[in-house]
């Protein structure tokens, strides 16, 4: 798996240079982009790159929406790559410049992570080419990630975490439900992705409340594609995307539409005797659109998604195979340039119906709604953001809940001059969250380079501490289960001190790029909002202490036909409540995962494999026979890419769970055995 790596072979004609303009903190690559050389008239990338008459000398301006302009003079003959500084960032944050580079050349994309923080990045090109089958596949590219999966919504666990802990984005609007905390990945069309990226650890001034675990960050595409996908178990998908320029603004938009019945065997060893059962009333169907709109001073980006699904309950309870659920999402994020600072507004709708057919009493209806707005800037030596929201539910049972927010925050980032061989950062923020009062937190982190110049080869200690708050959602207090027995009043939870110390480094050589990193990790949270499986209250609880300490590794060889990658993690982790001292369910002690990508001329071979030591299912001491087994997944994949004059193919081929293990990611619910999938990708080629 190429990550954090861009494989440039960008041929050029003799008479023009390729301009590529990138994020100058993140790395990632820049849409909607406008460039003007010398006192021509001012064109828009219709990508991150754009082809340019060549012009020795000739200074090129480069704007964009929520960035810094650059000016650059253009070489003679060379790719060049234009960072922009975000402009909440003062100058000297970040590096300004460009860096010219040959053709055929294999360049590092700088780490989109803060000082002393690690961040892996993968494209969503790449995942298709590993014939990921939606988001879903493309976490299950990325290290350090779980997939937690129970009745059909897949989420993410980074760090131990729970899945309301980690926080999604897209373009930096946040996918979670404001009523639940989760983010249901599979909302987010693959094709209108352009890259992931995983952010173990605490964040709370980038992603701010919520975000105790980690941060998803994807990236929306702007290109013109079309994809086709079937699958095992009755999978059939299609999405397109389409992009194109209306007087100097850039607009992208796509469109997914999925069916899938789910249907599988598993082994349900509930009772006196194993015995094989079939999963039904476990189908879904989706519907999801995006649009974006990039012009000089202004972005907006909308989507929109319904969707129904069975909602079976675990393999042992068949009292809910026949319950149905029905959800609609809308969210909208825009920003745009004041002067040199920046207002965002975004706003999310949750709407929810849930049907059992055998007990009507237990029907409900609810809507969700949530809306910001964020002011930010750059003063006092650093970059300020303030914002205020509100959130409020509607359910049944006269359940009616509105809360306001606001928050405030200041960071400072500083790299030294000359060799820039230190970087630091340091940041606080205040929420004021109605009813939950004032939270507090604080975030510091250093990167200290002792060898290398930082581009072909680099040797850096890493140190970060962070805290972090989430405030109870309306499902932690109303909705957690339809059988609960009582609703407990709940205090927001509180890590006390996330913390990290590690080295990491890359190395260019002749025929290959090595880099990899090594972190101990550490989190304390206080009133962890936990829910305990087999505690009969049904009811999410805070818990006193919760401790996890452990470590996280990354290997990866990329030559240019062949990529091999590797990671572990180890957490041992611990609640304490009543006096007694438990390990936190679900988290497992021992995780790995290696993979391989094997380029033959036109053709792609692909390995993933991913191993969880056992996992405890309940609460209470470790004990095996509370425990799931350990399990050990395998995806094969292959690939062959087809270029035509107007037109550039993909099929793409592999087996999912290849090994056909039975498995569970939460205790009852079974995931599926050995599938298959096959796709084709249509993409016009410029």
């Amino acid at each position: 798996m190429t990550v954090g790596v861009l494989l440039l072979a960008l041929m050029q004609s003799s008479d023009s240079v390729r301009v590529c303009v990138r994020d100058g903190r993140s790395g990632e690559p820049l849409v909607g982009a406008t460039v003007r050389v010398a006192n021509e008239p001012m064109r828009v990338a219709r990508s991150a790159c754009l082809a340019l008459p060549r012009a020795p000398g000739a200074p090129i301006t480069i704007t964009r929406v929520g960035y810094l302009p650059q000016v650059v003079a253009l070489p003679s003959n060379a790719n060049v790559f234009v960072s922009l500084t975000p402009m909440s960032q003062r100058r000297g944050t970040y590096s300004l410049g460009f860096t010219t580079l040959a053709t055929q050349n294999v360049v590092a994309a700088r780490s989109a992570a803060s000082a002393g923080q690690v961040q892996v990045a993968i494209s969503a090109e790449e995942a298709r080419e590993r014939n990921a089958s939606g988001m879903a596949g493309v976490i299950a590219l990325l290290p350090f990630t779980t997939l937690r999966s129970a009745r059909g919504e897949t989420g993410l666990s980074l760090r131990g975490a729970r899945r309301e802990q980690v926080v999604i984005t897209l373009d930096g609007l946040p996918l979670n439900d404001p009523a639940t905390g989760l983010a249901d990945v599979s909302d987010v069309p693959l094709v209108a992705v352009q890259s992931a990226t995983v952010q173990p650890g605490a964040d709370p001034l980038g992603a701010g409340n919520g975000a105790t675990g980690g941060v998803l960050a994807l990236t929306s595409a702007s290109h013109r594609l079309t994809s086709v996908r079937s699958g095992a178990f009755g999978q059939w998908v299609g999405e397109a995307a389409w992009a194109g320029t209306t007087r100097a603004v850039r607009w992208n938009t796509a469109a997914s539409y999925r069916v899938a019945e789910n249907r599988f065997a598993f082994v349900n060893d509930a009772g006196a005797q194993p015995v094989i059962e079939t999963r039904i009333n476990n189908d879904e169907r989706r519907a999801v659109v995006t649009v974006g709109l990039v012009a000089r001073r202004t972005q907006w980006n909308v989507m929109a998604s319904t969707g129904e699904r069975g909602m079976v309950g675990a393999a042992n309870v068949r009292a809910f195979d026949s319950d149905r659920s029905r959800n609609t999402r809308v969210l909208l994020r825009g920003q745009t340039a004041l002067g040199t600072t920046m207002l965002t507004t975004g706003a999310r709708l949750f709407r929810l119906h849930y049907v059992d057919p055998t007990r009507p009493a237990l029907d409900s209806r609810a809507s969700a709604w949530a809306g910001d707005v964020e002011w930010r800037g750059a003063a006092w030596r650093g970059a300020w953001r303030t914002g205020v929201g509100a959130d409020g539910l509607t359910g049944t049972g006269n359940v009616v809940q509105r809360r306001s927010r606001g928050f405030a925050a200041w960071n400072w980032q500083r790299e030294s001059s000359g060799a820039q061989r230190f970087t630091a950062d340091v940041g606080v923020r205040t929420d004021v969250v109605e009813r939950s009062g004032v939270l507090p937190t604080a975030s510091a982190g250093s990167t200290l380079r002792l060898l290398g110049d930082g581009r072909r080869a680099s040797f850096s200690l890493l140190a970060r501490a962070a805290q972090a708050v989430r405030v109870p959602t309306l499902y932690d207090l109303y909705f957690s289960s339809p059988q609960r027995l009582a609703v407990r009043a709940l205090a927001p939870e509180r890590v006390t001190l996330d913390a990290s110390a590690g080295v990491q480094g890359h190395w260019q050589l002749s025929s290959a790029r090595v880099s990899g990193d090594l972190q101990l990790v550490s989190r304390d949270t206080r009133d962890a909002i936990v829910w305990f499986p087999g505690n009969f209250g049904w009811s999410p609880a805070n818990v006193g202490r919760e401790r996890l300490r452990g470590s996280e590794a990354r290997a990866e060889v990329v030559w240019p036909t062949l990529t091999l990658s590797a990671w572990q993690s180890w957490y041992r982790t611990t609640l304490r409540t009543g006096g007694l001292a438990i390990p936190t369910p679900y988290v497992p002690t021992h995780s790995i995962g290696s993979q391989g990508a094997w380029r033959i001329g036109p053709h792609t071979l692909g390995a993933n494999v991913r191993y969880q030591s056992r996992r405890p299912f309940t609460a209470g001491p470790r004990n095996a026979l509370f425990e799931l087994p350990a399990v050990t997944l395998l995806d094969l994949s292959v690939a062959r890419r087809q270029r035509f004059t107007h037109l550039e193919l993909l099929l793409t081929a592999g087996l999912d769970n290849a090994t056909d293990t039975r498995w569970q990611s939460v205790r009852g619910f079974p995931m599926p055995g050995r599938g298959w999938s096959a796709s084709l990708t249509l993409q016009p080629r410029s």
